[in-house]
């Protein structure tokens, strides 16, 4: 298992260096110039020149890139152009927001996906499998933002349980987080219970059955653990790529996010920023990656042998 992990953390720290290089290029050949934007419109020629070799732009590209690696070494994102704040800080400041909001959505989805998915397989035909079935398809089909905005009009509007927006109480979370797991949870409740039905159909549930072992053991104890693999493949991912994903349902319930903070930064030409929420998402998205692998493994050691094999 160890060996397992070394090779799935090497390939992570492999693929972080290209998302890494790859933001370099990408920033250096945007055609934005950051000393005009720092100077503003009206600076003389002279003052964007000087800044520009402040910023060392007028090195090598190779220069540059090493001179990037060695600041991001050192936890050095740069300054923001349009604030000139560190863009450690803005991240530091924003990033707690969104990892509450994308966690609890997905865990949302979990909850109300696996329940309704357990559910219908229990229950296969019946009018509790109809039941679950349409609340899969409701979710599938109503956008994230249109179920925000009814939900702050009746919960917060009509009846102000919770806060039309923003982050001033502890219960801004709530609205938000349903959004996104009542919309989310469709596919998990039907992937979800495909899986329980496939594993329901194994030769040993029959011999599960035979020995006298209750519906509820059957599915519980055999086959959920086997069910829940395809599932937990889509929740890590889910929960990596929502980081990014957010935006809609931040600006819906103006949520001071990491998909703000993006936005904000396209607007302004805030190459820095853009730069800082593009490379925490890759992170997030290389660890999730292998926390995923590595729980696939624990739930199906096959995985492993046959990585390491």
């Amino acid at each position: 298992m160890l060996r397992f992990i070394a090779r799935r953390a090497a390939g992570g720290v492999g693929v972080l260096w290209g998302i890494i290089t790859l933001v370099f290029v990408i920033g250096y050949a945007l055609p934005i110039n950051p000393a005009r934007i720092i100077a503003g419109r009206n600076a003389p020629r002279a003052v964007v020149e000087s800044i520009y070799r402040e910023l060392g732009l007028n090195h090598p590209l190779w220069v540059q890139y090493g001179g990037y690696l060695v600041r991001l070494a050192h936890a050095n994102l740069g300054q923001s152009y349009a604030t000139n704040q560190p863009v450690t800080q803005a991240l530091a400041q924003r990033l707690p927001y969104t990892i509450e909001l994308v966690s609890l959505g997905v865990f949302g989805e979990l909850i109300i996906g696996l329940g309704l998915a357990i559910l219908a397989a229990a229950r296969r035909g019946s009018r509790w499998d109809g039941f679950a079935s349409v609340l899969a398809m409701l979710g599938l089909t109503l956008p994230t933002f249109w179920l925000g905005l009814l939900l702050l009009y009746v919960l917060a509007f009509r009846l102000p349980i919770f806060p039309l927006g923003g982050v001033s109480t502890a219960s801004w979370v709530v609205l938000p987080a349903f959004s996104i797991a009542f919309t989310g949870a469709g596919y998990y409740t039907r992937m979800g219970r495909a899986s329980l039905l496939e594993e329901l159909s194994q030769e040993y549930v029959r011999t599960a059955r035979a020995k006298g072992a209750s519906e509820a053991r059957v599915l519980f104890r055999h086959t959920l653990r086997n069910a829940l693999r395809p599932v937990v493949t889509m929740a890590g991912l889910d929960l990596a790529t929502l980081m990014g994903g957010v935006l809609v349902t931040e600006q819906v319930f103006g949520i001071p996010g990491l998909g703000t903070l993006a936005w904000n930064a396209i607007l302004q030409n805030d190459l820095p920023m853009l730069e800082g929420v593009v490379l925490v998402i890759g992170v997030v998205i290389v660890v999730m990656t292998i926390l995923i692998d590595i729980v696939y493994a624990w739930l199906d050691p096959r995985v492993t042998l046959a990585s390491t094999g």
